[in-house]
């Protein structure tokens, strides 16, 4: 799985590559970004294809070591918390390869995560007070049911990213599934 990030995360990370990398994972990549919230590091993932977002806040620098572990924990937890089928998400988690990460950014998916940042995220903290008050399993699934719009679509368009990562996750698992029947001998 590959994880692109801002150079902001990626000086926290100890092995980034600066050339783009390929993703050969069904699940697709995702983006990643750092911000400091009540002087807290938090970190902000967007999958590329559906916009489905994931928020971890209060990371410290053993956090960033083993950031393939609290992604995937965070993803499995938000998918759980957002009434996904837990076939479906241990299907999915069996799809998960390790983290690589990158410095290339698409600026479309960037601004998808600014927009949750600020209007989502910020009305969410205003009722709170503080980030590191906010559940994060639960704060990601109330962060992926928003309308998402996408440089290209046209104004009657929309994502919901938490109807399409399921839809996603769904081809996926069953596109791997073929593949996997395809390899086992007959009998």
């Amino acid at each position: 799985m590959i994880i692109h990030c801002t150079k902001k995360l990626a000086a926290k990370l100890p092995h980034v590559s600066d050339t783009p990398l390929d993703e050969p994972n069904p699940l697709g990549s995702w983006h990643a970004n750092l911000y400091t919230i009540h002087q807290h590091n938090c970190i902000m993932f967007c999958h590329d294809k559906t916009r489905f977002v994931l928020f971890m806040a209060g990371l410290k620098q053993e956090h960033f070591a083993n950031l393939d572990y609290y992604f995937q924990d965070l993803f499995a937890n938000t998918l759980l918390k957002s009434g996904y089928d837990t076939h479906l998400i241990e299907k999915s988690l069996a799809l998960l390869t390790p983290a690589c990460f990158d410095t290339h950014c698409n600026r479309s998916v960037q601004g998808s995560m600014r927009t949750v940042r600020v209007m989502e995220l910020a009305a969410i903290l205003y009722d709170v007070g503080d980030v590191m008050e906010l559940l994060p399993y639960s704060t990601s699934a109330r962060l992926n049911n928003r309308p998402a719009t996408v440089k290209g679509m046209k104004s009657n368009e929309c994502l919901w990213p938490i109807k399409d990562m399921e839809i996603y996750l769904k081809a996926a698992t069953v596109e791997m599934g073929q593949e996997i029947k395809k390899d086992l001998p007959i009998r």
